[in-house]
């Protein structure tokens, strides 16, 4: 089941707060309404884009800040949340769109944000996040077109600096090498994890045209080699993708052989900022609650 969005979670939210005397800590509220909206735990800790905070934590903040905007519940002290006469008047609506502007919050600029939020159906970060899923989407495949345009010779290397900047070979230059057009014995690079080279990684490189499988008996090929060579582990990397024959090979392999297709390759190369370099960066910040909570600690126990 998908997580709902901030609107989706107002009714749940209520409804707890209703069936448990009208008063919860943030954390048991968040825990029930998680429930009630049959959320798994993978659902559960989504993860934001930014990494800071999941997914449902952001939108129960959200909800919350709209429900206590509406006076529908109070969050006072932080961390514990108390439903109003107002918001058991609200059980049972519909919290996704008030005609007449009764969820709206009552500051000008919540008013504003609150439009701006409704209108597009979900709140600022999912905006954010959706915005740059579309991008990267469109970045990864611009990537992957522009390194199937260079030559084999290129590829390879930049196979071998993403192994580098992946922390393969300790990230020493020295300990890999691009074996280049002679190739040695179907294995197109090197990687050596220590300076005796007692721990090595073989690299096979595919520059395939996306849309175009790497076949299975590139694979059979590349264990081969693997075996001449005496070796443990390689690494296939392609452009392109591997058909599930090619996959089930491997695995069934006595060789450890893992394989970075090309969407995953798209991804690595923008994690390792290889072939791409930031544009520009937006900071989205959002209330400490923490501070709030401490600072308010504080005051009143120096009154005391």
């Amino acid at each position: 089941m998908s997580i709902p969005d901030y609107h989706g979670l107002m009714q749940p939210i209520l409804q707890r707060l209703a069936d448990q005397g009208g008063e919860l800590a943030i954390n048991v509220l968040s825990d029930m309404v998680a429930a009630a909206v049959e959320l798994d735990e993978r659902e559960r800790r989504e993860p934001l884009p930014s990494g800071h905070g999941t997914v449902f934590g952001s939108r129960m903040c959200w909800a919350l800040s709209y429900l206590e905007a509406t006076q529908a519940v109070t969050t006072s002290p932080p961390g514990l949340v108390r439903l109003s006469e107002a918001g058991i008047d609200q059980m049972g609506e519909d919290t996704s769109n008030d005609p007449d502007g009764n969820n709206e919050p009552q500051d000008t600029a919540d008013r504003q944000a609150g439009d701006g939020l409704r209108k597009a159906g979900d709140d600022a970060e999912e905006h954010i996040r959706r915005y740059f899923e579309t991008y990267y989407e469109r970045l990864k495949k611009e990537l992957i077109r522009r390194v199937h345009a260079q030559p084999p010779a290129f590829f390879e290397a930049l196979v071998i600096d993403l192994l580098l900047a992946m922390g393969y070979g300790a990230r020493r230059p020295d300990l890999a090498r691009s074996l280049g057009c002679s190739g040695d014995g179907g294995v197109d690079g090197v990687v050596r994890q220590d300076s005796l080279g007692l721990d090595v990684v073989y690299v096979q490189a595919k520059r395939y045209r996306p849309g175009v499988a790497v076949a299975i008996a590139a694979v059979r090929d590349f264990a081969g080699a693997l075996d001449a060579h005496k070796a443990d582990k390689g690494v296939m990397v392609t452009t392109s993708h591997f058909p599930r024959s090619a996959v089930e090979f491997a695995r069934a392999s006595r060789r450890r052989i893992a394989r970075i297709d090309g969407a995953r390759l798209a991804s690595l190369l923008i994690r390792h900022n290889l072939g791409v370099r930031a544009h520009v960066t937006y900071e989205l910040k959002q209330i400490d609650e923490g501070y709030f909570a401490h600072r308010q600690d504080n005051t009143v126990a120096a009154r005391a």
